[in-house]
């Protein structure tokens, strides 16, 4: 047999277990990298695949970094109980991880979240606060999801982001940062 023969002999067996075993063939960037995305978006069609079964005992992450990546692909926002809505996929949209003892996100969200959303807004609450301390919830605007109890989240909070078809656009951490919350909603404007 022919090496170009052997090639594609290669190519269809490696497609086929691809398919089999559920896993997204490899997909070059254009720089000569290939690059493989997660097993469960070729088995579901869904970036942000199933929710996970097991939580490490924490999670830490530089919500800097999330910025021009896909919000599916972080492993603390892959935690967010299901289902996952449809802003934080297609369209315009906002998440915002926040803890019910937090007086800047309650801040955050009285101030630009309670008279009008700027567009479809999640807030993730972080479970892990003392029940005695929280505070009521100030939007009736904003859906609420939440973080699985038990594990440590080494996060600041409030954390807000913008997102765009997916993507993280802003982030903003400081409410009485106008301009950063600002310029965090423009971020992903039409």
């Amino acid at each position: 047999m022919n090496t170009h023969a052997r090639s594609l002999v290669l190519l269809m067996i490696s497609t086929t277990f691809g398919l089999i075993l559920g896993c997204e063939p490899a997909v070059d960037d254009g720089g000569g990298q290939k690059e493989t995305g997660p097993a469960t978006v070729a088995a579901t069609g869904d970036p942000w695949g199933e929710m996970p079964t097991e939580v490490n005992p924490f999670y830490f992450t530089d919500f800097d970094q999330w910025v021009g990546k896909p919000l599916a692909d972080q492993e603390l926002a892959r935690l967010i109980n299901r289902p996952i809505p449809e802003a934080l996929q297609r369209g315009r949209g906002f998440v915002m991880f926040y803890r019910s003892d937090c007086e800047h996100c309650h801040h955050l969200l009285e101030q630009w979240f309670t008279e009008s959303v700027p567009a479809p807004t999640i807030a993730v609450l972080v479970d892990d606060t003392d029940p005695a301390n929280a505070m009521a919830f100030p939007s009736t605007l904003v859906e609420r999801k939440a973080l699985p109890r038990g594990p440590d989240y080494v996060i600041s909070t409030p954390a807000l982001f913008a997102v765009k078809d997916g993507i993280v656009t802003g982030f903003a951490s400081d409410p009485d940062d106008v301009a950063s919350v600002d310029a965090c909603i423009a971020s992903n404007a039409q």
